[in-house]
């Protein structure tokens, strides 16, 4: 979907936030991404944001920054 929506508004690139959770599986997400960039020929930003210490430092600078950050993922099953 996120591939489709960069597609839609002119975009040529796509992320995802993934990429910084110490919990989500990097290799899996990086695969489906490459998948949908294959299938809609669009490039995805295929970087794992984890290394050197880049979920850290998104805390950080979310602090720095004032910004908002929710201690759970965004589903349903987690907000409970």
């Amino acid at each position: 979907i996120t591939a489709q929506a960069a597609l839609r508004t002119g975009h040529s690139l796509f992320g995802t936030t993934l990429t910084v959770s110490p919990h989500k599986n990097y290799n899996l997400v990086s695969a489906i991404g490459c998948e949908d960039a294959s299938k809609y020929g669009i490039e995805f930003l295929d970087i794992d944001f984890k290394k050197k210490a880049g979920f850290q430092r998104s805390i950080q600078m979310s602090k720095e920054y004032e910004l908002y950050r929710q201690n759970y993922c965004g589903c349903s099953y987690s907000e409970y």
